[in-house]
């Protein structure tokens, strides 16, 4: 696997407009993705894992929210965030795609999958209609749809959940991107259906040397198809680490209570383990560490400053005042 970095973030704010004023939701988060790696952003819903991705793809919108000034994402050497409008688009679907949560409101209900794919192609590329039509056929079939040529005529809302749900893969690969966003993709499917999408994923990304960015809350989902693991809370990066590291040697208390909360077939307990409170809303940050009104191991400094980023091992980072680079254990 070749190890250049593809998409190198760098100090990505992202501010919302509420009422006259902005307030940060994503603050000065870092990470890179490799070429060919799936990458694995988790944590609870609010805490800017989709924001993030809509940044990426430059598909916030403009009059409610802005990326901050020092911010930087750049994809192959190139800045996104200094592209225009026009620029941004021609990367977007054809360099980097995305798949996102829901296919059912992602694709058009009025439109059929064949209109839809076949214009996908045609806006980035200048072929014939039938090359565009033949190259949504083939895509389909490559997902493992069967009767590629009869649900291209069909429209979304004939198709099962999953089989939509594959339909936004094929879309998304058509122009054999570089970058696959993958926004909790397997969201409201049965265990079985979950497995085979995970499944195709997992194979893209072998076959085509695709990097992927797999956002998702599901810590099984990361452990079984990601290779390095982003671990995000209230808009900052709390920990980054290899999949197995990171699952074997945790270093951040909020990492360890989502491992904690996973439910496994040797435990007795009747009920599952969970981390108090809730994710802070994006006005309501509290001062020092965002963790700290959660967290058990939290001391009186840590309400006060926020915590440097600090190397907990290789390849691996925390950002914890309890991490202890001697003892590389928590106090």
């Amino acid at each position: 696997m070749a190890m250049t970095a593809l998409l190198d973030v760098k100090d990505l704010e992202i501010l919302f407009r509420k009422d006259k004023e902005f307030v940060s939701t994503v603050g000065a988060i870092s990470f890179q993705v490799k070429e060919g790696e799936m990458l694995g952003i988790v944590g609870e819903s609010g805490c800017g894992k989709s924001v993030t991705s809509l940044a990426i793809m430059g598909l916030l919108p403009q009059e409610m929210s802005r990326v901050g000034s020092g911010s930087e994402i750049s994809f192959k050497g190139t800045s996104l965030t200094k592209l225009s409008h026009a620029d941004y688009r021609g990367v977007r679907g054809k360099d980097i795609s995305m798949i996102f949560q829901d296919p059912m409101t992602s694709l058009n209900p009025v439109l059929t999958i064949g209109y839809q794919m076949r214009e996908m192609v045609l806006a980035h590329e200048k072929v014939s209609k039938r090359e565009a039509w033949n190259r949504g056929v083939g895509m389909l079939k490559k997902v493992g749809i069967p009767r590629a040529e009869h649900i291209m005529n069909e429209y979304p809302h004939q198709l099962s959940g999953g089989m939509r749900q594959r339909v936004m893969i094929a879309m998304a690969l058509l122009l054999q991107p570089k970058l696959l966003i993958a926004d909790e993709p397997t969201t409201a499917l049965d265990v079985t259906i979950q497995a085979q999408i995970l499944d195709l994923l997992k194979q893209i990304q072998q076959d085509s040397n695709t990097a992927v960015i797999l956002i998702t809350h599901d810590l099984g989902v990361v452990a079984e198809v990601c290779d390095r693991v982003v671990v995000m809370y209230a808009g900052k990066v709390v920990e980054s680490a290899p999949v197995v590291e990171l699952f074997t040697n945790p270093k951040h208390p909020y990492t360890n209570g989502l491992l904690a909360s996973m439910p496994t077939l040797t435990s007795e307990q009747s009920r599952l383990n969970t981390i108090p409170g809730s994710v802070p809303l994006p006005e309501e940050m509290p001062a020092g560490c965002r963790f700290a009104p959660r967290c058990s191991h939290a001391m009186p400094h840590c309400f006060t400053t926020e915590p440097p980023l600090v190397v907990a091992g290789e390849a691996h980072t925390t950002s914890c005042w309890l991490y202890d680079k001697e003892e590389q254990a928590y106090g």
